[in-house]
């Protein structure tokens, strides 16, 4: 059976012929608005363990390696790299405490909610920076458009 009868006016297909797009076609915005925990995990390289060891830090200020990892029911090993990150990001501090009958043990505290913001703002403009650098000196052909 024929498609033509019906079909409407005849379509120009040369663009689509010539392998391009068309000129007066604009793409539509696909990004969606990210989680603040997205953004923490794409700036500052965080996973979710770490930004749930923050989350347990904010809820336990001074808490311990051994506290936290209690309350998460991870291992303290595990726990010290999310700390490790999150004071690498910034995102926590930690204080040295002398225990009573000698010894220490590092007290955990979580950074203010306006630090954390700004923590994030300065890693996500960072981000933007290197992002447009990639792009402007990035030699384009249209075969290998994002080879690495």
């Amino acid at each position: 059976m024929s498609s033509e009868a019906g079909s409407g006016p005849a379509r120009d297909w040369s663009a689509l012929m010539a392998n391009r797009c068309e000129p007066q076609s604009e793409p539509t915005s696909r990004t969606p608005a990210p989680s603040t925990a997205a953004v923490a995990r794409t700036v500052l390289d965080l996973r979710a363990q770490d930004l749930a060891t923050f989350d347990a830090v904010s809820a336990h200020p001074g808490a311990s390696t051994k506290a936290l990892a209690a309350e998460l029911d991870r291992d303290r090993s595990n726990v010290n790299r999310s700390l490790t990150r999150l004071d690498e990001a910034g995102l926590v501090c930690r204080q040295r405490r002398l225990l009573d009958g000698g010894g220490y043990f590092y007290a955990y505290f979580a950074e203010s909610g306006e630090t954390v913001a700004d923590r994030l703002a300065a890693a996500l403009d960072q981000l933007a920076e290197a992002a447009a650098s990639a792009i402007e000196t990035r030699e384009w052909d249209d075969t290998h458009v994002f080879d690495a």
